[in-house]
């Protein structure tokens, strides 16, 4: 049987599809699966053993009618429609996915699949799918998707925990054991306090411990510096790829993340990594897996779900929901499992 699924964004989205894919491929062995994908994610796929080949698109990029990008999406096209499948799976539910899951080629008597109207936000999505699978919203995101893939392939949902099917973690013994703090995210309402980040790796540092810290642009490079200065046991990775980052993870002793995709990289590792939430909601969208601790805000308006804060002032330049952040605590969490 060969697949095609369709899960475009955002990387921690990505990640959580992969459990989804190791019920898929423990029911139905042999699976080939190929993985429609935004390139800037185009790495993770390959990190299952069942994905043969990732199709990659640049949504955003081909909004704009350049020769340049009618030419790259020309050659997506080519190479998508090389192939025809059994079944092409909308694992995403967007307008956007379900478009671009009707260009793959079917084999005859191939299915669709995707979620029911009422499952997802863009209901006019479901559609565009011949068969369609009802989840409950409201429950964790690894755990709709392992739901949309048993009721899409027709077997009993496993009882047991989510399994990532990623490369087995390796700590390593001879340099100090390293802490990874995860600063970086895209929304401004997830950020926590950079003087708490400053705090956090003062801590690890007096604990023994080595802080590694990685960026994915100039304004988390500049915060991830500002971080490290002056600490000797601080370092700032280079530029790196995911996939160099998911290596050096793996010889890691632990992370500290905010909802970041890295953070369910962590959680795809089996890494022990807490993981801090304030305008969203862990226990839709936490990081799952072993040894993942989740620190949720209490404040009043927490989880908001919103991208910019209505409670940012001259006055108060952070999102209140992580003022009452205590480094050492959290540090402490993360010891107690790690030491």
């Amino acid at each position: 049987m060969r697949v095609l699924v369709v899960k475009l964004t955002s990387m921690g989205d990505v990640l959580h599809l992969m459990p989804a894919l190791s019920d898929l491929a423990e029911k139905h062995p042999g699976v080939i699966v190929d993985w429609m994908v935004e390139d800037s994610f185009s790495e993770i796929p390959l990190w299952h053993p069942s994905v043969k080949r990732v199709v990659s698109v640049a949504t955003r990029r081909w909004r704009g009618f350049k020769l340049a990008n009618i030419k790259e999406f020309l050659l997506f096209w080519r190479y998508l429609r090389s192939e025809r499948y059994d079944v092409v799976i909308d694992a995403q539910g967007l307008m956007k996915s379900a478009v671009f899951s009707r260009f793959a080629k079917l084999n005859r008597g191939g299915l669709r699949i995707g979620f029911s109207g009422d499952s997802i936000k863009e209901s006019p999505a479901a559609k565009f799918y011949k068969k369609t699978v009802v989840v409950d919203r409201q429950q964790h995101a690894i755990d709709r998707l392992r739901q949309l893939f048993s009721g899409g392939f027709d077997y009993a949902l496993p009882i047991k925990d989510p399994n990532y099917s990623l490369s087995a973690r390796r700590v390593s013994s001879r340099d100090l054991p390293t802490i990874f703090l995860f600063h970086g995210t895209t929304w401004a309402t997830k950020h926590i306090p950079d003087s708490v980040w400053r705090e956090l790796a003062e801590l690890i540092i007096d604990d023994g411990y080595k802080v590694v810290l990685c960026w994915g642009n100039d304004l988390e490079h500049d915060r991830a510096k500002w971080i490290a200065k002056g600490l000797n046991h601080a370092h700032v990775l280079p530029k790196s790829s995911l996939t160099d980052l998911k290596n050096a993870l793996s010889k890691a002793s632990g992370a500290i993340a905010v909802d970041t995709g890295l953070g369910h990289l962590a959680a795809g590792l089996g890494l022990p990594c807490i993981s801090i939430y304030g305008s969203t909601n862990s226990k839709l969208t936490g990081a799952l897996g072993k040894n993942q601790t989740w620190v949720q805000s209490a404040y009043p308006c927490s989880p908001c779900m919103l991208k910019s804060c209505p409670k940012i002032t001259n006055q108060v330049t952070m999102p209140p929901c992580y003022q009452e952040l205590d480094a050492s605590e959290i540090w402490q969490s993360l010891y107690e499992v790690i030491a």
